[in-house]
């Protein structure tokens, strides 16, 4: 089950990525000055979450982190190690079993001959990654993109994430 779990979180991820309908948005606080931004810190995930949950995504999280650490790193952001950050922040992922219908009013069979309805059903699984920036001080949410898409099957999942989070992160900050 575990492994099914992990396969799922990490599928999704890499589904963004490789699928061409990714449908990326963003959000932000428009009162927030965003050129006082200049370090970050990662936000600890759950505390309550049991040991074993944890490992299930420490190969997802540590290409999560990668990414945006690389992306951040070439926007002039640096993580604070000692010092209190300008902003922090969190991911979140999940997957979910979505169903497709397709109705066609008639369809045609041999010789073309009319045969009633055709009906086709497609089971598939829908990935979304969250990124949120908050603001250290307020606890208040700053910034967030959401990716989502159509997951496929695991392939050469690190590449996947960044190309991904690039997408996720193309208009932080914002204008």
């Amino acid at each position: 089950m575990a492994r099914l779990l992990v396969s799922i979180l990490l599928s999704s991820l890499v589904g963004l990525a490789g699928c061409s309908t990714i449908r990326v948005t963003h959000d932000y606080d428009s009162d927030t000055d965003f050129s006082q931004y200049r370090s970050y810190r990662w936000l600890k995930q759950e505390e309550n979450v049991p040991p074993a949950r944890r490992a299930e995504h420490s190969l997802l999280e540590k290409r999560v982190k990668a990414a945006v650490d690389g992306a951040l790193m070439e926007r002039g952001y640096y993580e604070a190690s000692g010092a209190k950050p300008d902003f922090l922040v969190a991911w979140h992922i999940g997957a979910q079993d979505k169903v497709n219908v397709e109705r066609y009013g008639y369809r045609y069979g041999p010789r073309g001959r009319w045969y009633g309805t055709d009906v086709r059903v497609h089971h598939y699984k829908e990935g979304t990654l969250i990124l949120d920036f908050i603001d250290p001080a307020d606890k208040i949410l700053v910034w967030r993109s959401t990716a989502v898409g159509t997951m496929r099957d695991l392939a050469e999942g690190e590449s996947e994430v960044q190309s991904t989070v690039d997408r996720m992160l193309k208009k932080f900050p914002p204008d």
